[in-house]
């Protein structure tokens, strides 16, 4: 999840937190979570009302199967 007033930045936070996640618990590069999360990753706007913006980052379980 990224938090930030600024909705692009939310959202370069909540991929960072994302390739750390897949690069700790699925023994991936850097570079291959990229490459994964660019095709398989979603970003949806959870709240964007008040002055900090969320993004959260999902990413289907079924790809690691």
């Amino acid at each position: 999840m990224g938090l930030h007033r600024d909705l692009n930045e939310a959202a370069k936070i909540a991929t960072r937190e994302m390739i750390d996640f897949i690069v700790a618990n699925k023994k991936l590069s850097r570079d291959d979570a990229y490459m994964l999360l660019s095709a398989a990753m979603d970003l949806v706007v959870t709240q964007a009302v008040d002055g900090t913006k969320g993004i959260h980052a999902m990413i289907p379980k079924g790809v690691f199967r």
